[in-house]
């Protein structure tokens, strides 16, 4: 059986058939390099010794064509080069950072892949590649120096060898610092960027000096990690120039001593130094680039291992918009490294469009996980969650997204404006974009926003405060006519004319017959629900109308003389036999922070 090909493998493969092309031109460039060479031979040895002018004239017309067609095919081998670093970026990029949110989805840690995009691309793009299609010439231009003389190919080879040797010597002693001190650098920033973000907090408790002492000692270790590096690299390299220098000399030294032996012609001496510096150059640059070809090359491999049995998807069949009836069956989910699982068996079916269903229980009873495999952004390790028949994970996620409306328990604005973040980034419509912030009831608070719907946003907008992102978010769910909804604790930050607000949400969707499920204890949303599922410890404890299962809460609530409109958590149905008294305990038992 052949084995599918991944997307990076067909990326890779495709930017490899430039190999070929790259090959055969850098060939002819590095010939026609040698240009200036044996123009100053023949200079030497015929033109000085013939006098002859037409000559040199035909000489010098040959050789700056020569240059010309070198300058040609110089340029088309870096823009081949350029051209292949754009494809890689604009072919990875997206589905790398679908990958990277879907392992930061599934509980992992989302990988380095966009870092890894760009070292891939920055190889492509810079002298490193060109320095390795370059690199073999060397052995050629070697070659040359010893038509001209055994004694001047020998030290040029040594010399060569030696290069070789410190560029291996260079990446062996450097290469373990290099990966720690990337690693101190990279650590000591995040944290830099924690503190910063966690400003309002250390500025009021007086922390910021113990927060500046820690951050500059882990800054400090990871500087002293690269001053040790850069001073290596730096004193291999003085070495390396500093032999360069020396060769020079020794080949003129050498060649002069052969020409006055008359071993050689003054233009073979020249010659032998030019060419020696030719071939010593690519090697020179390895020196350079190796760094950036070791980046490249981990890069490739990250990549390989990121796409490792994700095959090229196939084109979906285009399934009709849903209604919004939910079949969740046996659906169970374990976290990343987990030993128990989070959700259990679950089971329920929403049959008809127009249903809002309540979720409750207690604090980690599942709710918010359950929410996240509703909407198909975590995926369950065992059952199906259905959308009017079809698994939702086998919808293209673009085809579905503009079905679902998704408002999870901690919102997320991002960099952009109001009215962008309202329409998911897509397409603006601003007649939708109004149409839902009013639905939402945060028209008129976006008004009163600095640029109204031009407003920026996002994780650093300091002006917008929690329960305003809340609320702009609730917009965003509503946005686009969804035919199913799921908010999270939707209420936690809101105010009463933020409640009042999503109440008046709920019954216009209802009223439109749009499928809805809240996670919500607040009474007064649990009235405008059709149906409730309790979740206890990850399993369903009760599902069923509404009425069926508040009933048995409320008469104990009766009993106990409080308020219902003053009931803010709900004792799941099972607890509710037990004596008024005990009502209170199993009410802070069940209350709900965030998950």
């Amino acid at each position: 059986m052949s084995r599918k090909k991944s997307q990076f493998v067909d990326v890779i493969g495709a930017v490899a058939r430039n190999r070929p092309v790259l090959i055969f031109i850098s060939c002819l460039v590095n010939l026609l390099l040698l240009t200036t060479t044996i123009y100053m031979l023949q200079i030497y040895d015929r033109v000085l010794s013939s006098g002859s002018m037409d000559t040199l004239i035909w000489l010098t017309v040959i050789s700056l064509g020569a240059i010309a067609i070198y300058g040609v095919l110089e340029q088309s081998r870096r823009l081949i080069l350029s051209r292949s670093a754009s494809f890689i970026d604009d072919q990875l990029n997206a589905p790398v950072l679908l990958r990277s949110m879907e392992k930061r989805l599934s509980g992992g840690e989302p990988d380095a892949g966009v870092s890894d995009v760009a070292d891939l691309r920055n190889y492509y793009q810079s002298d490193a590649s060109l320095a390795f299609l370059d690199a073999p010439w060397s052995i050629v231009f070697l070659g040359f120096v010893w038509l001209l003389h055994p004694t001047l190919g020998t030290i040029a080879t040594v010399a060569a060898l030696f290069l070789l040797v410190s560029t291996v010597v260079n990446d062996l002693l450097t290469r373990t610092r290099q990966r720690e001190a990337a690693a101190r650098l990279k650590a000591a920033n995040q944290t830099a960027v924690r503190f910063v973000d966690g400003g309002e907090t250390i500025s009021p408790l007086g922390m910021a000096p113990a927060i500046f002492s820690r951050w500059r000692e882990l800054h400090g270790r990871a500087r002293a990690e690269q001053q040790i590096l850069t001073e290596k690299t730096a004193t291999i390299l003085s070495y390396t120039r500093s032999f360069r220098l020396a060769v020079q000399v020794l080949i003129l030294g050498t060649g002069a001593y052969l020409v006055l032996s008359a071993a050689i012609t003054p233009g073979a001496m020249i010659a032998a130094s030019i060419i020696t510096s030719r071939a010593l150059a690519p090697i020179d640059r390895l020196t350079a680039a190796w760094r950036r070809f070791v980046a490249a090359r981990s890069a490739r491999r990250n990549l390989e291992r990121m796409f490792e049995g994700l095959e090229t998807a196939p084109e979906r069949v285009k399934l009709p918009r849903p209604e919004g009836v939910l079949s969740v069956e046996s659906v169970s989910f374990m976290a990343p490294e987990g030993n128990a699982p989070i959700l259990r068996n679950v089971s329920f079916t929403l049959e008809s469009s127009g249903t809002c269903c309540a979720v409750i229980g207690a604090s980690g009873a599942g709710k918010s996980t359950l929410c996240r495999l509703l909407v198909g952004a975590w995926k369950p390790a065992s059952g199906h969650v259905r959308l009017d028949g079809a698994d939702v994970h086998d919808w293209d996620a673009a085809e579905l997204g503009p079905h679902i409306g998704y408002l999870p328990q901690i919102v997320e604005l991002f960099p952009g404006s109001v009215a962008e973040n309202i329409s998911r980034f897509g397409a603006l419509d601003g007649d939708a974009v109004v149409r839902a912030a009013k639905m939402a009831g945060v028209h008129e608070m976006v008004l009163h926003l600095p640029k109204g719907y031009e407003t920026d946003v996002g994780p650093h907008a300091d002006r917008i405060s929690l329960g305003q992102r809340q609320r702009i978010g609730l917009a965003r769910a509503l946005y686009g006519d969804p035919a199913f909804v799921v908010l999270d604790e939707p209420n936690s930050n809101l105010d009463g004319a933020g409640d009042t607000a999503l109440l008046d949400a709920l019954r216009q969707l209802k009223k439109q017959q749009k499928t809805v499920v809240v996670v919500s204890h607040r009474a007064e949303i649990l009235k405008a629900t059709d149906k409730i599922l309790v979740l206890q410890d990850g399993v369903v404890a009760k599902f069923g109308d509404r009425d069926d299962v508040l009933k048995p809460v409320e008469r104990a609530v009766r009993k106990t003389a409080v308020a219902p409109e003053r009931v803010q958590r709900v004792i799941p149905a099972s607890d509710a036999p037990k004596q008024a008294a005990s009502v209170r305990q199993h009410n802070k038992m069940t209350s709900t922070a965030a998950e």
